[in-house]
């Protein structure tokens, strides 16, 4: 609906084309600034005015451009699936075979110099119509880019592999390249740049050394699971009921985002009343602190399962990359590292900051081991360990419990991927 006056500004920039012009110019710079802010910070801890201060303009200014936040986000989103589409369609035009194709999608998507484009995290944010949108068009670029892989299969380019978990890893470590400097306090240029080198390498020929064979994962991420055996014992049934109420939790949230999911929703899933949950924690901040530190300890088990059990540098890593993958496709449901980190507490984040650095140094540890036993061939260590959780974090965005593929058969898709690349 045309606000007051605007309707004579746009008549006005017709006549004059260099006013269009440098207005489209400033919904851009809005709408870059939008999604740097909803990456690092949240839909919920992030309003026109965040926006505005950003770009050093009046709030004002902006609504001609967006009625309000969810307008905003919807357009900020919708942005991101365009570029998305073009990358796929340039790729395309680009010709070869499908992993060539595959190659410049993804290149083209992790160009370092390109300006953060929106993570699609908070898609149940939006108003149905809106939502529906943004999926069909995410939806669109997924399947382009399946065509590619499953084209690389038939012209022998690609090895054999699930098309579509090839393509959803692909947008995985897409999203998660994004996200990597607010979860890491890296750099964002430079290692952003030498991120997005690694993952490309990953990608096409994978991690392992030349002639090494993809070892074989016999670890259960179940094994890791807490059992609550005497559940008339009042301790061990409420610690039982927090853990029922923080996987479910996790699981909503990492499919529709932190800020996509109600208290409502939760107790909804669970066949709880609200009085339940307010009985273990005291409001959602609460409990997304809960859910964010049982699954780093979940995360940190894994690291010290893989440390423990694998014989080279490459087993451990292996290890460690099918454990999270079972774990994010199952039903332990670890919350994933999700944009919005900076919109938390302060003594939550920077907790969650120490954490996920601590594990990463941990991989960087198992890839210097790795190379000097000559199973891994990683030229930039720090950077395969920054960009591993690429890997599996997206999975919770698109994998259903009916999924025909198990969470063990596609830890085994995913590892092959990581030591072995898509090329046949």
């Amino acid at each position: 609906m045309a606000k007051p006056g605007q309707k004579h500004e746009k008549h006005s920039a017709q006549a004059r084309p260099g006013l269009a012009a440098k207005r489209a110019s400033k919904r851009e710079v809005a709408l870059d600034q939008a999604a740097r802010l909803f990456n690092e910070r949240g839909i919920a801890s992030t309003g026109i005015a965040d926006v505005a201060a950003a770009m050093q303009v009046t709030r004002a200014a902006l609504y001609y451009y967006f009625d309000e936040r969810d307008d905003l986000v919807f357009q900020t989103y919708e942005r991101a699936c365009q570029i998305a589409a073009g990358d796929l369609e340039a790729a395309d035009e680009d010709g070869g075979n499908g992993l060539q194709k595959t190659l410049a999608f993804a290149r083209r998507a992790l160009t370092p110099e390109r300006t953060p484009v929106a993570v699609l995290s908070e898609v149940e944010h939006l108003k149905p119509a809106q939502r529906q949108i943004i999926a069909r068009a995410a939806a669109r670029n997924t399947r382009a880019l399946r065509g590619f892989i499953e084209r690389g299969v038939e012209d022998g380019s690609i090895r054999p592999c699930d098309a579509e978990a090839m393509a959803q890893t692909i947008t995985g470590f897409v999203s998660w390249i994004q996200i990597t400097p607010t979860w890491l306090n890296s750099q964002e240029t430079e290692q952003r740049a030498r991120d997005s080198v690694q993952v490309l390498e990953l990608l096409r020929r994978g991690v392992g050394a030349p002639g090494v064979q993809v070892p074989p994962v016999h670890v259960d991420v179940n094994e890791l699971r807490t059992h609550y055996d005497n559940l008339f014992d009042r301790d061990a049934a409420a610690a039982a009921k927090i853990e029922t109420l923080l996987a479910t939790a996790s699981r909503l949230f990492g499919r529709r985002g932190i800020d996509g999911v109600s208290l409502d929703d939760i107790t909804a899933e669970l066949g709880a009343t609200k009085g339940a949950l307010y009985h273990y924690f005291e409001d959602k901040t609460d409990l997304v602190r809960g859910c964010y530190e049982r699954a780093f300890d979940l995360y940190d088990a894994i690291t010290a399962r893989a440390e423990k059990l694998g014989q080279t540098g490459l087993e451990q890593t292996v290890i460690g990359v099918h454990l999270n993958t079972q774990a994010q496709a199952g039903s332990l449901s670890p919350l994933a590292p999700l944009a919005g980190l900076r919109g938390l507490p302060d003594d939550l984040r920077d907790s969650l900051n120490a954490r996920a650095t601590r594990i990463s140094k941990r991989y960087e540890a198992m890839g210097r081991r790795g190379v000097k036993d000559g199973t891994l061939n990683i030229d930039d260590i720090q950077a395969a360990a920054r960009s591993g959780a690429g890997l599996f974090a997206w999975i919770p965005k698109w994998r259903r419990e009916n999924d025909a593929l198990s969470a063990r058969a596609l830890g085994d898709e995913v590892v092959r991927l990581y030591v072995r690349g898509l090329a046949a």
